[in-house]
């Protein structure tokens, strides 16, 4: 615990002295000051004193933890919740979430941190989404014998509980209460540990998607876009993915007049939206901006420059590749999916189990380069049954998957 501690003190100054040069860096200390008074007052004019505490760290672990506050909030309306979020990316984009009734940052693991914090806020229980082993947190949250849960986690062999150096990390894993987990193979790893909490429920994320799929944005302009075509939707795109898929746009257009593109790049810079700009230019490629926001778009090539768009923007495509598989690993590929759209990625998946089963079903695609790309997407173009086939185990993959917001909303009942 001395080297963890250590360890926590050194990233909390690291970033306050990278905080001036560093924009994410600055939000993380900014966000941070006076939290103490802050967290304080909140509590008391909001009367958040036993509140559900739920924490993720970023924004992928609330879209996991999203389906169990909103079903919560909807059985429990009187229930008051507390979100907190490690990270900017998170914090700064659901501040104002309104299915919480306070949203702030969690301070840094530290013993007078942890103390201070429980002892201000006294949650009725604690929620921690999917690789949260914050362990001074914990370890309080023991001694106050306040209930604590995991929910859509993934044990693996590689983690810390499985190292020389893991001990205090196997000790905090004993603290929950209940440990909801995505697959099996975690239930098993729990009791190779010694843990017999660990609870099989699957992930959260089908059921996130699906509530999406319910009701997904209209956008008018691209429906006008998409009608008719057979839409490729690149999905949080990187450079790599984007320079083969504009090789094999080109190998394919001739021959495929109706063939049309959707790229949502996974940053939105203004100097990587010109970086694509200058692709697309150099290959004499035409293509419109979505911020400029015409009544209709002519051209077969549409780049969205804006974000929250993508998950409904998927309804409007035919297959998609997702960003990320020639880089630190791909993006979301259930949102896609749950419209029924086949999916494609590079060969850096393998952190993500659901890109081996949507593999399995031959709902989903490992490409190399371009020229794997082109014949993958030929063969969609070119046999309507084939398609038709992968869009339909597609869809059914994430409605078989869904269901674990009841379970472990079913799980917290005798808490609340």
């Amino acid at each position: 615990m001395f080297l963890y501690n250590l360890g926590i003190h050194a990233f909390k100054l690291g970033l306050q002295l990278a905080s001036p040069f560093n924009p994410k860096a600055k939000l993380w200390v900014e966000g941070r000051k006076n939290w103490e008074e802050n967290l304080k007052s909140k509590v008391s004019s909001l009367q958040l004193e036993q509140a559900v505490w739920f924490h993720c760290a970023s924004l992928g672990e609330f879209e996991q933890g999203r389906p169990v506050i909103e079903k919560l909030k909807k059985e429990y309306p009187q229930q008051k919740v507390v979100l907190t979020f490690f990270s900017p990316s998170g914090y700064e984009i659901q501040k104002d979430y309104p299915y919480a009734d306070l949203v702030t940052y969690l301070p840094a693991d530290t013993v007078s941190h942890a103390h201070a914090f429980l002892s201000i806020l006294k949650p009725k229980l604690a929620i921690f989404v999917k690789y949260e082993f914050w362990l001074n947190y914990l370890f309080e949250l023991d001694k106050k014998h306040i209930p604590t849960f995991l929910i859509s986690t993934v044990i693996k062999k590689h983690q810390s509980f499985f190292k020389w150096y893991g001990g205090n990390f196997r000790k905090a894993l004993k603290t929950y209460h209940t440990i909801y987990t995505q697959d099996v193979y975690s239930i098993k790893l729990l009791r190779v540990l010694k843990v017999s909490t660990g609870v099989l429920t699957g992930d959260t994320r089908f059921d996130r998607v699906l509530q999406i799929c319910s009701a997904p944005k209209q956008i008018k302009e691209i429906e006008e876009f998409a009608k008719d075509s057979f839409v490729i939707v690149a999905g949080s795109s990187w450079q790599k993915d984007e320079d083969y898929l504009i090789e094999s746009y080109v190998a394919l257009k001739q021959k495929h007049p109706q063939l049309k593109l959707i790229i949502a790049p996974h940053e939105i810079d203004k100097k990587n939206i010109d970086r694509l700009r200058n692709l697309l230019s150099k290959n004499k490629l035409a293509y419109h901006l979505f911020s400029d926001n015409p009544p209709s778009y002519t051209d077969s090539i549409l780049v969205v420059n804006a974000i929250g768009f993508l998950s409904s923007i998927y309804q409007y495509g035919t297959v998609a590749l997702i960003g990320g598989g020639f880089a630190d690993g791909i993006h979301n590929i259930l949102e896609p999916t749950v419209y029924g759209l086949p999916v494609l990625f590079g060969p850096n998946y393998h952190k993500f189990n659901e890109a081996f089963e949507v593999i399995d079903l031959n709902a989903g695609f490992v490409i190399n380069d371009a020229n794997e790309l082109t014949k993958q997407l030929s063969v969609f173009m070119e046999d309507k049954n084939v398609l038709a086939e992968s869009s339909r185990l597609a869809k059914n993959y994430v409605l078989k998957n869904s269901g674990a917001t009841n379970k472990i909303v079913d799980g917290l009942r005798e808490f609340l």
